[in-house]
């Protein structure tokens, strides 16, 4: 187990750098000079900006930036905004991060327990209307964008319903057409999975033996039937965490929530180098977590799984 720690630890550092290394030379390597859009209006004389240049190393060869880059991340220090000039980016980021956590948390959970519950429900009642009704609004969900999705949403339960607000971060009903919305492609696609999966583990001998033990419904669908079914699905698990996560840039601009991914859209306009390579760190952190305890999950659900040197 220790082994296996260590060579994951080690991958994630490694995909760490390489994903902050993309996300610097593409900022760097873009059109446009970052520091005209901090001068804004004022039209400043070359000496100004070439003294701000070297003030931020933006003089220097794009490796040995992201070489100061890196040593600095690695001591807590992001730098600090080119746009809000003198802010630490990490003062940005904080908030940001709770924001986003505390709404897509919601969207994680609603994914998941309704994709399980319908993929079930499906395999159960194969073949009859509510196998093919399911599969159908799964299959609607898979083909609409987040952003058309979220203008239906807005348009139908907040504008013409009035049952839900707009867009904003102040109540808890805030959160339920930004979740929704960044949950429902996750949501269809996995549910179809767990449909094929569970078909697939009904037909198993060991179900069979488990009903002619006397067991019930219940505990031979749950603990015989849907524990098995679920370990093929915890890889597309961990892909379709890590795609709700990087979906907040979207969700996150339409509803005007405060969150990273706002935050990135914000500062991707803005040419702000400091913040795109923070919020580009935040979520590649996050998912390479995430999928790093799904594999954690491999061992939970099936104990014949077992890491060996």
């Amino acid at each position: 187990m220790q082994r296996y720690l260590l060579q994951r630890i080690f991958f994630i550092v490694f995909s760490l750098f390489g994903a902050t290394l993309l996300a610097f030379t593409a900022s760097r390597l873009a059109p446009g000079d970052p520091l005209r859009l901090m001068a804004g209006e004022q039209n400043l004389p070359q000496e100004v900006l070439d003294e701000w240049r070297t003030r931020y190393g933006l003089d220097q060869p794009i490796l040995v930036q992201y070489g100061y880059y890196v040593a600095n991340a690695l001591q807590g220090d992001l730098g600090k905004s080119y746009h809000y000039v003198g802010t630490d980016v990490t003062e940005l980021l904080g908030p940001a991060i709770v924001v986003t956590l505390t709404w897509e948390s919601v969207a994680i959970v609603f994914a998941i327990v309704v994709a399980v519950f319908l993929g079930v429900v499906s395999a159960l009642a194969y073949n009859t209307w509510i196998d093919t009704s399911a599969m159908t609004v799964a299959l609607l969900g898979i083909s609409l964008p987040d952003f058309a999705l979220a203008t239906f949403m807005i348009l139908l339960f907040a504008l013409k319903l009035d049952w839900l607000p707009v867009a904003g971060y102040e109540t808890p009903a805030h959160f339920v057409l930004p979740a929704i919305t960044l949950a429902t492609r996750p949501c269809a696609l996995l549910s179809r999975l767990v449909r094929a999966s569970m078909l697939e583990v009904l037909h198993q001998d060991y179900m069979t033996t488990a009903r002619a033990k006397g067991l019930s419904s219940r505990t031979v669908i749950i603990r015989h039937g849907l524990r098995n079914a679920l370990f093929p699905v915890l890889t597309v698990i961990g892909i379709l965490i890590g795609r709700i996560l990087s979906g907040s840039f979207i969700v996150e601009t339409i509803f005007n929530i405060p969150g990273i991914g706002r935050l990135g859209v914000t500062a991707v306009l803005q040419r702000d180098y400091p913040v795109i390579l923070g919020a580009t760190l935040a979520l590649a952190v996050a998912f390479l977590l995430s999928t790093f305890v799904i594999d954690l999950l491999y061992g939970v659900i099936d104990p014949r799984i077992r890491t060996t040197s």
